[in-house]
């Protein structure tokens, strides 16, 4: 289509019941695993079943809370176990002496508060290019 036409999800994975097919077999394997842990695994089939279908819809709708989905889970992964994402900087969380995140007060016995310098941050503009106090 070269008239600039976008055709939706031309390029989605197969899905299942809006699962692709990696979350439907790490169901299965968790499944699997726990019919190990029964002397008669068909006697606790409803079990079993219910297993492999929570643990592939829960991943999938971890999946889906991310605009990046699969790297989105990756990340919040890496950061959960506390070491930095692959490929972009480390979260504010990791980072002990630098944060991006706004905070709401500052400590007053810290050097910011001692200078003096919040009251810059309110301080208004007279005109361009000017401050009030200088």
């Amino acid at each position: 289509m070269d008239n600039g036409d976008v055709i939706p999800g031309l390029n989605e994975d197969w899905t299942f019941a809006g699962c692709k097919l990696m979350e439907w077999m790490s169901g299965l394997t968790a499944s699997f695993l726990l019919s190990t842990q029964f002397e008669k695994p068909a006697t606790v089939m409803p079990l079993l079943v219910f297993t492999w279908i929570g643990i592939t819809l829960s991943m999938a709708m971890m999946r889906k809370r991310f605009p990046d989905e699969e790297r989105g889970v990756a990340n919040l992964f890496c950061v959960t176990c506390g070491f930095e994402p692959p490929g972009i900087p480390a979260p504010s969380k990791l980072q002990p002496l630098w944060s991006g995140g706004r905070i709401h007060q500052v400590r007053p016995n810290s050097l910011y508060a001692q200078l003096g310098l919040e009251e810059l941050r309110h301080m208004k503009a007279e005109g361009r290019g000017s401050l009030s106090r200088f």
